[in-house]
């Protein structure tokens, strides 16, 4: 082809035709591109709606196995009757209250006595071991008196009082005297026929 020809009206009119057919592309695919992505849009659709089914088979599978296993049967429930109440009291019935409460005194005297230890008696006063120490150490209690629940009822010198303590009278010695010897026989005389034999 001549080089003359392209550059004149037949190049000009290649290139128009060129140009019309770029554009009627590019209008037809615009045109068509609406159709084209709502049939894609479709298929898409179609697609998820059936994986969501095939989904939802799957946990309905799941479901119906795992109820299906012994071990996860819902326990029989066991219904026990409960005992019936007791019988409310009536008038008939009344619960026995005792009339009066018996006070019954105070509690009875020790045995023996359990209070301080007699130290020494002076006079009309006896002298007794104390519970603490310095002057708290020794208790003084004259005739009459009460101290720490001890009261001094009399004294028999040189050995003995006589003391009230815990609701009791209780007569106290100092020392022992007793001799349990005096009341002991005496040994038997051996015969004298040896002093006999020697004056003889």
């Amino acid at each position: 082809m001549d080089a003359d020809k392209i550059k004149g009206p037949l190049g000009w009119s290649i290139l128009s035709i060129c140009v019309l057919a770029v554009f009627s592309v590019i209008g037809i695919s615009s045109v068509l591109s609406p159709l084209l992505g709502q049939s894609s849009a479709d298929a898409k659709t179609s697609t998820s709606a059936s994986q969501l089914e095939k989904y939802k088979q799957y946990v309905a599978m799941d479901i119906d196995r795992f109820n299906g296993r012994s071990a996860f049967f819902k326990p029989i429930r066991i219904v026990v009757p409960l005992p019936p109440p007791p019988p409310a009291p009536t008038r008939d019935n009344p619960p026995e209250v005792p009339d009066r409460i018996v006070d019954s005194g105070p509690p009875p005297p020790p045995q023996n006595y359990m209070g301080p230890t007699l130290i020494a008696i002076i006079g009309d006063e006896a002298w007794f071991r104390g519970s603490g120490t310095g002057p708290d150490a020794l208790l003084r209690i004259k005739i009459g008196e009460e101290k720490e629940g001890v009261k001094l009822v009399s004294t028999l010198a040189p050995s003995e009082v006589i003391v009230e303590h815990r609701n009791g009278k209780y007569p106290i010695n100092l020392f022992e005297s007793n001799e349990d010897f005096f009341l002991e026989e005496a040994p038997e005389h051996e015969p004298d026929d040896f002093i006999e034999e020697v004056v003889g």
